[in-house]
């Protein structure tokens, strides 16, 4: 969003298998400007091994999104890959960043033009069972991690185990669990943990799902 020219942009990456063969995946990136009202493709290429993942997120206009193994990469599961929205050309960054760690319900965030990812933390020999959920912040390229979830928090959802949500604004990180309307707070700034006050909804039935987004209330998209 561009407040001083009341205009906007929207980013769109597509990621498509190669007919017959599963390692190769064409990937393209699509922009629309609300100044021309008009689409243009500003990347288009073909990754081997990897696939394009649904988590993206733009800081100090730089698209990154994650990328997904298909097979052929033992050491990494998932990295995250990025372009440039600001150059008149744009072309993905060939700089793989990798992640911190062998993430499960890996989210990406922009917490104040900052990077961050928030993940579940997989057991050595049983990744897709977590262990506990980690924040990282992207910075000169590297993950730092930020923080740890206490485990007294961990196992405050209850029914959480490996997939659950998290969503983030301003300094505050948001995470839930699917199956339950626990709300949990992580803050930033004073880095500290805290249950938000208790949600309205119940629990009626055992497979009712619970999920959340953030919104920021803005008068400039106001049509």
């Amino acid at each position: 969003m561009n407040r001083a020219k009341q205009s906007y942009s929207v980013s769109i990456v597509k990621s498509k298998q190669v007919a017959g063969d599963f390692f190769q995946w064409d990937l393209s990136i699509h922009l629309y400007s609300s100044e021309t009202m008009t689409w243009t493709t500003s990347v288009t290429d073909v990754l081997t091994g990897w696939r394009g993942g649904d988590e993206s997120v733009i800081c100090n206009n730089v698209l990154y999104f994650l990328i997904y193994s298909t097979g052929g990469n033992s050491d990494h599961r998932h990295g995250l890959i990025a372009s440039n929205l600001s150059l008149s050309t744009s072309s993905l960054m060939r700089s793989f960043i990798p992640m911190p760690c062998a993430l499960t319900c890996g989210r990406l965030m922009n917490l104040k033009e900052r990077l961050v990812v928030v993940g579940g933390i997989g057991k050595h020999d049983r990744p897709e069972i977590i262990k506990g959920i980690g924040i990282w912040c992207l910075k000169d390229g590297e993950w730092q991690e930020m923080a740890r979830m206490p485990q007294r928090f961990f196992q405050g959802f209850g029914e959480l185990d490996d997939v659950f949500a998290s969503s983030g604004s301003d300094d505050l990180v948001y995470i839930q669990s699917y199956g339950s309307p626990a709300l949990l707070m992580f803050d930033m700034k004073f880095k500290c943990w805290k249950w938000s006050q208790k949600c309205p909804v119940s629990k009626k039935f055992p497979l009712q799902l619970f999920t959340g987004f953030c919104f920021e209330p803005r008068l400039e998209i106001t049509p």
